[in-house]
């Protein structure tokens, strides 16, 4: 695909709205509902599908001063907003079909949202590659929302030429199988934590699998493995559970908060500093991290202006 679409959602709440435990799963049913009210056996494809999604949501933000991330409550009369991020063809038009319906509104809990107004933005691929400056040195990233990582069921050496076989076959047929009789099996461990080789092995992942803009974004995922750190949490980072079943004992845990990240001297390289940046841009829009699709992995890009591109 060419670009990313966007949904921002504005609707009016009179009475307070009550949610389970993260509003950003809400979100997600009501992307659901949308879909399945003009074709249920895609909706039904997209709930079921292991798949990575061509599709991500945020939570209830309240458009107070400052702006604020819902997980329980929405005051009544608010003003509030959650966005969607489309990136298949398809699945966009149908939401389109979906969303242009005469009087669209939105039943929270038996509480019924007026619509104000739905902004839709289209993001290109090729500008996010090409109007970006290179990491520099030292940057951070804000992680608004839970954010957690799964750790690849394969944990190979990525230089090997048996794991470039593999990937290669990998790509060709969707099927996984053990490169080698020394690759290790993991069950997809979920990590809660801020592991520069998981965040840019995701984003990476979501590169290739919907932008048809060519970028080396697997040779940058090999480069962040040694050249990008760990610098600090200036005011820490928490861990949050969040709960999708209550009763049935079914939750996910992610961390929040601003990580500072550091690019080791003798390591930086303009070119991978150029398309990793573009990667965290596009990341602003599509989440990063397991249940994107619920609002966890929203996250803030934020360059270092102070420090230079190279290392002296």
């Amino acid at each position: 695909m060419s670009s990313i679409t966007s949904f921002m959602f504005r609707i009016f709440v009179k009475e307070p709205i009550s949610f389970q435990s993260f509003s950003g799963l809400t979100s997600c049913g009501i992307f659901y509902n949308l879909v399945r009210s003009v074709d249920e056996s895609l909706a039904e494809f997209l709930h079921n599908s292991k798949m990575l999604a061509p599709w991500s949501a945020t939570p209830f933000i309240v458009e107070s001063y400052p702006p604020k991330i819902v997980f329980r409550q929405v005051p009544a009369q608010s003003i509030s907003r959650f966005s969607f991020s489309i990136m298949d063809d398809r699945l966009c038009e149908i939401f389109k079909e979906a969303i242009l319906k005469p009087d669209l509104h939105i039943d929270l809990g038996g509480v019924r949202a007026k619509v104000i107004e739905v902004v839709v933005n289209t993001y290109k691929f090729s500008d996010l590659a090409s109007n970006i400056d290179p990491l520099s040195n030292k940057f951070s990233v804000k992680f608004l929302t839970p954010t957690a990582f799964r750790k690849p069921i394969l944990d190979c050496c990525i230089r090997c030429p048996y794991y470039t076989a593999y990937r290669l076959r990998v790509d060709g047929d969707g099927k996984i199988a053990k490169p080698c009789e020394y690759a290790k099996l993991h069950q997809g461990v979920v990590i809660p934590l801020p592991i520069p080789a998981l965040l840019f092995r995701n984003m990476a992942r979501i590169w290739s699998t919907f932008s048809n803009i060519q970028l080396d974004v697997r040779g940058v995922a090999e480069w962040v493995e040694d050249a990008i750190a760990i610098a600090g949490f200036p005011k820490g980072i928490k861990t949050v559970r969040v709960y999708e079943h209550k009763e049935m004992g079914k939750w996910i845990i992610g961390f929040m908060g601003t990580v500072r990240f550091s690019i080791r001297e003798g390591f930086y390289d303009e070119k991978y500093a150029k398309i990793a940046a573009a990667l965290l841009k596009m990341a602003e829009i599509t989440n990063v991290g397991v249940r994107r699709t619920a609002g966890f992995g929203m996250i803030r890009y934020l360059p270092s202006k102070q420090y230079s591109n190279r290392t002296s």
